[in-house]
């Protein structure tokens, strides 16, 4: 099925706008704002406006949504993983909001899907831009993600190994990359301490709640266990289908699908840091989960057993 639908951008297209309204009809009728409990000062604060505004918290929902789909569009274009034009990242990404659920609650890991895509886009993308003013982009990005979502600091890890792998290996870079970190927590605490508000900065650290996954894995049933079992699996077999697919490509194709497993392993572990709850949380994924699944349909002959495992995996997640 997925092997026909990649050979027509037009039917994509469409496929597309279905999903759009989809996407945005379950907004606008069931989003909700949170969790409020344990996030941090500047998301709490956000939460208490859009409890209060809730057309503001659907249009911020889908605003960042649509911009998602631009920039994930672009980054697979952009990085040549496919010969013809192709939009599948945008189809399995947008099945995978719609099919989870993510649409429905507006989430710190929602947000944070949205900065996943400015930072690979502004990281691994082959443009033009000097190497030191991307990086410094990007250690803004992370900063300013985190405090949304402290568990996006997990992004940091991805960054540093797509550094030395991708084509940058210069300590220098990696000393910009926390520089920009820094110099974001610098503004933040000089804005408190100007405002004489340290003790509400403080305060608001203490609440912080972490590793929400792994405390409730007592809470979880047999079905999220089952799914677990089976995601976990069918990772590890799209990593090593895509190497065998990948072994006769260009090296340079082959560092960008290597930093793709380290955006896999990097959201993953914020997933178990995150203080979100599992159905909460696996919106992490869905960017490295849509680019596995868009370059594991690009073969050239139909494998029957990959759209089986796909749709048994979006099966498994709707239920």
């Amino acid at each position: 099925m997925f092997y026909y639908l990649n050979k027509s951008w037009i039917a994509q297209f469409v496929v597309i706008i279905l999903l759009l309204a989809w996407a945005v009809f379950t907004i606008v009728t069931s989003l909700t704002v949170g969790p409020m409990e344990g996030q941090t000062l500047l998301f709490g604060t956000l939460t208490s406006f859009w409890t209060e505004h809730p057309v503001n918290a659907k249009v911020v929902a889908i605003a960042l949504l649509l911009l998602e789909t631009i920039l994930l569009a672009l980054f697979y274009a952009n990085n040549r993983f496919a010969e013809t034009r192709t939009y599948m990242p945008v189809v399995f990404f947008l099945l995978l909001m719609n099919l989870g659920g993510f649409l429905k609650m507006l989430t710190p890991a929602y947000i944070t899907t949205f900065f996943i895509t400015l930072i690979i886009l502004n990281t691994l993308d082959d443009n033009d831009k000097p190497v030191k003013n991307r990086v410094f982009a990007s250690g803004l990005l992370i900063g300013i993600c985190s405090l949304l979502d402290p568990s996006s600091l997990g992004l940091l890890l991805f960054l540093l190994l797509a550094l030395i792998t991708h084509r940058f290996s210069k300590s220098k870079e990696i000393i910009i990359l926390f520089f920009a970190l820094l110099f974001v927590y610098a503004y933040v605490v000089c804005f408190f301490f100007f405002t004489d508000n340290m003790a509400g900065l403080t305060a608001s650290l203490k609440t912080l709640s972490f590793f929400g996954v792994v405390k409730s894995l007592k809470t979880l049933t047999l079905y999220d266990y089952l799914f677990l079992g089976f995601a976990t699996l069918f990772a590890v077999y799209l990593i090593i289908q895509l190497k065998l697919l990948f072994d006769n490509k260009l090296i340079v194709l082959r560092k960008r699908l290597v930093n793709i497993h380290f955006l896999l392993f990097a959201v993953v572990g914020m997933l178990l840091i995150s203080g979100l709850q599992l159905q909460q949380g696996l919106v992490y994924i869905a960017i490295p989960i849509s680019l596995y699944f868009s370059m594991i349909t690009q073969q050239k002959t139909r494998i029957i057993l990959h759209d089986i495992l796909i749709i048994a995996f979006y099966v498994l997640l709707w239920l």
